[in-house]
């Protein structure tokens, strides 16, 4: 087990990382929010112009990577375990949820070297809304970045600033345990950890404390350790608190925390989430666009890739504002030509205005007066500006269809690009469909957990209907695949659309009518009773046998 010695050590390695690399990472993220000169601008009276040619990269990839509405399509447990039926709905249920933190952390991967989410308990009456999720930078995540893949890992930690007291109910500890510290943002400070603007924030002013959780992934625990607890010679927590139990019917929306607080609640020194081997499940998920070849678990920002070229294009449109502004109307006078109002006059160039120079007759006013003459600016800028765009587009390996230019590609190499191949973008959507994936099995891992031993009543589309969710239906090793619009109003439109197309095709090949009646009832979710095969009209006494024979006594 990881002593408070050693986690201290590894927080010192990963502060040692990313402190070298801060300044760098702030310009990335000024590149993308167009504020590149800022600072700079304040120290000479160079008027600088930028160019948003960074966001505009990074939002186009955002465009073609960022799922509409995502979700998954679960598969069954090769030994039958669980219920895949009810695991597939409440996954979906919850990426409905979390779209908004998987844009967070997409854009924040293509700025940074990566991101992740982070999925936390948190207390709640419904046991389906105990499972919170956030994006995170990387300068966030603790790695052990000599394992060769995520799986491989000694440990994973989330380092972040904390309130005193929440710090103090949270671990149970005393407020005058802890050292306080000012609220500031990693990105926005200094060597010295001193703001680098003085940020208008009430919360700078308040107490706030560093906090380490790690995992333990080779003893299976979880520690919480914090510089600010006891100058950091023990652990300021060991294991974690999750609210347990079913949705209490008689609880209404006037619950106070506190007494969510003081309900069923699973403590353990251990990792709680656990997949069905027994392996521990760290709920803090990886997003690596690109990834250093030495280092894989470092990662590798696509805007620090054409750093270079994101700077030389501002200082190129900067040099030609420049240019442009030094074309000023000028002339050359000949001394005592003008008076002193007739000078004035020309410089205000006032449209219509009339000037009056004093000439002796037949004399020439082109000899007396002149503009100044201007330097073109060279040619070669406005190519050397094309050359660094280009370089970008080359580094992007964006498909052209993203940068909204129309392609004569041809319906095969169209189909490519939709299958998520030979592309760029479909290696990163597979990345991001990963992640997907990712959240779908963790949460539900982590909702196994939540239920404990209690049930929860659902209610699923056919055949499955109403069903009471347990434990037991999502304890197994599903196949999760992540597909996009897969649960919403379009996407089962289409599946209705195609299933009425194909009926008759069933048909023709032998297809049992009925049980195609029956699914198309199931899947437009239209009244039962219409499923049922017609009943046979009984014969009316007097009318004709369906044989064609005569009633009895009629001649």
């Amino acid at each position: 087990m990881i002593s408070p010695t050693q986690a201290q050590a590894i927080l010192q390695a990963h502060d040692t990382y990313w402190e070298a690399r801060r300044e760098r990472l702030r310009d990335c993220k000024k590149l993308y929010m167009t504020d590149f000169w800022r600072h700079e601008a304040v120290y000479d009276a160079i008027l600088r112009t930028e160019v948003p040619k960074a966001y505009q990269v990074v939002e186009s990839y955002l465009g073609s990577l960022y799922a509409k509405n995502p979700a998954v399509v679960v598969e069954p447990d090769l030994r039958r375990r669980g219920n895949p039926d009810v695991a597939e709905a409440t996954a979906n249920q919850y990426l409905l949820t979390v779209r908004q933190q998987l844009e967070d952390a997409t854009r924040m991967a293509l700025i940074y070297p990566c991101s992740f989410i982070k999925l936390a308990p948190v207390v709640s009456t419904d046991p389906l809304k105990r499972v919170a999720a956030s994006a995170l930078p990387p300068w966030e995540v603790v790695v052990d970045d000599t394992a060769t893949s995520w799986e491989q890992q000694r440990w994973v930690g989330h380092v972040y600033l904390m309130p005193i007291p929440e710090a103090a109910q949270q671990y149970g500890k005393g407020q005058e345990e802890f050292r306080a510290r000012s609220y500031t943002r990693w990105l926005e400070q200094d060597r010295a950890g001193l703001p680098v603007e003085r940020q208008v924030d009430l919360r700078v002013d308040e107490g706030w404390v560093r906090v380490l959780e790690l995992y333990d992934l080779e003893a299976d625990k979880l520690l919480v350790w914090s510089p600010d607890y006891q100058g950091g010679r023990g652990f300021l927590f060991e294991g974690i608190k999750v609210q347990v139990g079913a949705l209490d019917p008689d609880a209404g929306a006037d619950v106070s925390e506190a007494e969510l607080q003081a309900e069923e609640q699973h403590e353990t020194t251990g990792i709680p989430f656990k997949t069905t081997s027994g392996r521990p499940v760290v709920p803090i998920l990886p997003l690596y666009f690109s990834r250093d070849p030495d280092v894989p678990l470092r990662g590798y920002a696509l805007v620090d890739r054409s750093f270079d070229q994101f700077r030389e294009l501002n200082l190129m449109r900067t040099y030609q504002a420049q240019g442009v502004r030094r074309m000023a109307r000028q002339w050359l006078v000949r001394q005592g030509f003008l008076s002193d109002d007739a000078a004035a006059k020309v410089s205000a160039g006032l449209d219509g205005e009339f000037i009056e120079v004093d000439l002796a007759p037949g004399s020439p006013l082109e000899g007396n007066m002149m503009p100044v003459p201007q330097a073109p600016i060279p040619g070669d800028i406005q190519l050397y500006a094309q050359t660094v765009q280009q370089d970008i587009s080359d580094a992007g390996l964006l498909a052209p269809f993203t940068r909204g230019e129309v392609t004569k590609s041809t319906a095969t190499e169209q189909n490519l690009l939709a299958a998520y191949t030979s592309s760029e973008v479909g290696r990163m959507a597979r990345t991001r469909d990963g992640l997907i994936t990712d959240l779908a099995r963790t949460y539900n891992i982590m909702l196994s957990v939540v239920l404990g031993d209690e049930a929860e009543p659902l209610a699923l589309p056919n055949p499955v209907g109403p069903t009471m969710l347990s434990a037991d239906d999502l304890t197994g090793d599903f196949s999760y695949w992540a597909v996009d619009a897969g649960t919403t109003p379009m996407g089962d439109l289409q599946k209705q659309q195609s299933l009425q197309a194909l009926a008759p095709l069933l048909v023709q090949l032998g297809a049992d009518p009925a049980l195609i009646r029956e699914e198309l009832v199931r899947v437009y979710q239209l009244p039962e009773r219409l499923a049922q095969p017609p009943e046979a009209p009984e014969a009316q006494p007097g009318a004709p046998s369906p044989m064609g024979e005569m009633p009895p006594g009629v001649m």
